[in-house]
């Protein structure tokens, strides 16, 4: 956010420095990353008037101007294409060091002499704009110094706002800091409307199809506006905050939204079609061309107003050209509404387009300052364009957002903070944040305005008090508590000795979010496992709104982003949590179970004596297989139904006669879902049980008094038997005699019956 200081002093009217002014913004959380300075240096740049141009006798593009600066008429050659007579312009004298510094020389330009320079807002550093010289408003006196005919020397600081805090993106929000930082008092402009005319109502048509999409809708009719360019002051200041004048509607627009942070936009009412506005979900394959001249299609995840016929702007994102203010608008439907974040995050991300508007509006702004900026605005177009505004405003608001009550204990925010505050100090410091607080029985009752949608809870309440209070006032104490023995976690080891295996084997360990998409359920083929994860009330955004029940959609997502990367050879693992909940919303914490999820795609490892093949369900297997050998837990195999899975290429791990996790190759949907062009094996193993039985030691046990006897054993059995339920078999009947059976040999020839196969194993007495 860049603060114009001169713009700043409107509201609040600080008497200490820019720099120190940056220095209490910064230690109070809205961290000043530049300080800028406009408009110095430039005492040797005056107001000239332009009495004559004609061209240059040797240069095609240049003109030759005979410039009145005050007494006295300088030659100057100019190169600029919009250089005129009768125009007043900035004029830089010799001996002007402008800031780029470049010092301003009386010189001879192809025979002709140059006493100066015309210069453009680029060579001023006022702005961006180097294609022409600086045209002035006509009643500025000639020869007079620049910056003592014009407000033009300010300080910019570039402010970094942070997403908990869209108050901030405002001339007003940052105002609302100083003046708690400074003791001054806030100033906000005072609105004075003058309507006239026939009202707004039997107009305009407006309709709200969703109210959780557009909590509220707020919108003024203008007739009689005067288009054309804004006032020099508006300009400069819009060129402070980084946006480019266009004209004087469009600049005030953007000039309040600067100033309160709320979005606004300006349609030509005379390009509605049937004079009405719907604000609804865009039909599927609809398309709008935006305010860029890009065509682009929308999704029914994207919010439009639409007139009679077609959209006409996409909801907090952009505006529609057909429906643009231009030259010829003469009365114009203003806008001022407030949009579902997620809602305008989803769209500006989805198309790739961002704008100022969207930039707030993702963050959350309040409904409640919809309706002053509407307001304000209408004041300006009133002042500044001859508009005349029509009596009423359509204001749709169906559940008002109200201001949160929070209670506050003083004890315990000492306690937190290690400070001795007084009670009657955090009840002056939160009302300088425009809080409403009153002390009743040791306890601080706060009314929080809407503005602040980032304070929720105490807590929230704790920090403002540190903020305002001086982090650099609290004084550093050491913990408090006391000193506890250390002690391994129960299950600690077996983790470690999984993570080493496995990291042995080549895999890379992965660490992925703890949240998942509702989307991601749903291309899993989990709907229902979806609707009974976790859902928070304050995700960071949408894709991270459930707590995870699995850690597939964690995989996918790394292997996904590898695959993108043309890293497609991969194997990988995780442990972590998961939580389970057997409703939502949960009557009691879900249940945090620990698991492990492998993932492997591509080829094989490379080396010595080995050839590279793609993987296959095999090779997971016998990692599996491995891994759970490796804490003692003997597992078996049995068919899997997993959608997410293909229905040939899985199996649900078993341990202890119950079933813990599953494995194979995910199926070609799950696998399109995330944009994966390949065969991705996966497995996901519950370990809590294992876990729970862990023992903190290992057992040993004294070695055998006899050699170990083996022996091979060929069985022909039909084909559909598969072969692990041999081996449990063979274990089975064995007893403790049996140590081991392991499989060695397959074969299937001219030998074997059809129908059957040859199974060869060897067993370790």
């Amino acid at each position: 956010m860049l603060v114009s200081c001169r713009w700043l002093k409107d509201y609040a009217d600080y008497n200490i420095s820019e720099v120190e002014l940056a220095d209490r913004l910064t230690m109070v959380g809205a961290s000043v990353e530049t300080i800028t300075e406009i408009g110095r240096g430039l005492e040797r740049v005056v107001i000239g008037r332009v009495v004559e141009a004609v061209p240059h006798p040797q240069g095609e593009t240049l003109r030759v101007c005979k410039v009145d600066c005050g007494g006295e008429l300088l030659s100057i050659v100019c190169g600029a294409p919009n250089v005129a007579a009768g125009q007043t312009v900035p004029v830089a004298l010799p001996g002007a060091k402008l800031p780029s510094g470049h010092v301003i020389d009386a010189i001879v330009l192809q025979g002709v002499p140059s006493q100066g320079m015309i210069c453009s807002e680029a060579e001023l550093g006022l702005g961006d704009d180097a294609g022409g010289i600086m045209v002035l408003p006509s009643h500025l006196p000639v020869g007079e110094p620049l910056t003592k005919a014009l407000p033009l020397e300010d300080v910019v600081l570039d402010v970094e706002v942070y997403p908990n805090r869209p108050d901030l993106l405002s001339m007003v929000g940052i105002a609302r800091e100083v003046v708690a930082l400074t003791d001054v008092s806030l100033q906000l402009p005072q609105i004075d409307i003058t309507e006239a005319g026939p009202a707004i109502e039997g107009q305009v048509d407006i309709e709200v199809e969703d109210h959780d999409l557009c909590p509220r809708y707020t919108a003024r009719l203008l007739t009689n506006c005067q288009v054309g360019p804004s006032p020099l002051w508006m300009q400069r200041r819009l060129l402070a905050a980084g946006m480019r004048p266009i004209n004087n509607i469009v600049d005030i627009t953007n000039y309040v939204m600067l100033e309160s942070g709320q979005p606004l936009h300006a349609f030509d009412y005379d390009k509605l079609i049937d004079r009405r506005l719907v604000i609804r979900r865009a039909k599927e394959g609809e398309r709008i061309t935006t305010l860029d001249d890009v065509d682009r299609e929308l999704t029914t995840d994207d919010l439009v107003i639409a007139d009679g016929k077609r959209p006409v702007c996409i909801a907090g994102v952009m505006g529609s050209a057909h429906s643009e203010v231009d030259e010829g608008t003469t009365t114009v439907l203003l806008e001022s509404a407030n949009f579902d974040p997620v809602s305008i995050r989803r769209t500006s991300q989805r198309l790739g387009l961002r704008s100022e508007a969207s930039g707030r509006f993702e963050k959350g702004l309040d409904p409640n300052g919809t309706l002053w900026a509407l307001n304000r605005a209408a004041q300006l177009m009133q002042e500044l364009a001859g508009a005349k505004v029509a009596p009423g405003v359509i204001d749709i608001y169906p559940r008002a957002r109200l201001p949160l009550e929070i209670q506050l204990c003083p004890k315990k925010t000492n306690k937190i903070l290690g400070t001795n505050i007084e009670p009657e100090e955090m009840v002056r410091l939160l009302a300088k944040l425009a809080m409403e607080v009153e002390l009743v029985d040791d306890r601080l009752h706060v009314t929080v305005p809407t503005f602040r949608g980032d304070i929720q809870r105490p807590i929230d309440l704790v920090e403002e008090v540190a903020r305002l209070y001086g982090y650099d006032h609290i004084e550093p104490t050491l913990p408090q508590g006391r000193l506890t023995r250390g002690e391994d976690v129960p299950g600690w080891r077996t983790l470690e000795s999984l993570r080493n295996y496995l990291v042995g084997r080549g895999f890379l360990e992965a660490m992925t979010l703890s949240f998942n998409s509702p989307e991601d359920f749903q291309a899993l083929g989990v709907e229902e496992e979806g609707q009974r994860a976790l859902s928070l009330r304050n995700p960071l955004t949408v894709e991270q709104s459930r707590m995870r029940t699995t850690l597939l959609p964690g995989l996918l997502d790394v292997v996904a982003h590898n695959w993108k990367h043309d890293v497609e050879d991969l194997a990988i693992f995780e442990m972590g949590s998961v939580f389970l909940a057997d409703e939502n919303p949960p009557k009691e914490l879900p249940r945090e179970e620990t698991c492990l999820g492998i993932a492997m795609v591509g080829r094989t490892w490379e080396g010595w004596g080995t050839v590279q093949r793609e993987v296959d369900f095999f090779d997971l297997k016998g990692i599996v297989e491995g891994a759970l050998a490796r804490i003692d837990a003997d597992c078996s195999l049995a068919p899997g139904s997993h959608p997410a899975f293909h229905p040939g290429r899985q199996a649900q791990i078993i341990i202890d006669g119950q079933p813990v996790g599953v494995m194979g190759e995910i199926h070609p949907r799950t696998a399109r879902a995330w944009d994966i062009d390949g065969r991705v094996y996966i497995c996901e193993v519950n370990l809590q049980s294992l876990l729970d039985k862990a023992q903190p030691t290992k057992r040993y046990r004294a070695l055998p008094r006899y050699p170990a006897v083996r022996r091979d054993l060929a069985l022909l059995v039909p084909q559909d038997v598969a072969a692990g339920k041999i081996t449990d078999l063979l274990r089975e009947v064995g007893g403790e005699l049996v140590r081991d059976a392991a499989l060695f040999d397959f074969y299937t020839g001219k030998q074997i019956p059809e129908g059957f196969k040859s199974l060869a194993y060897t067993i370790t007495f």
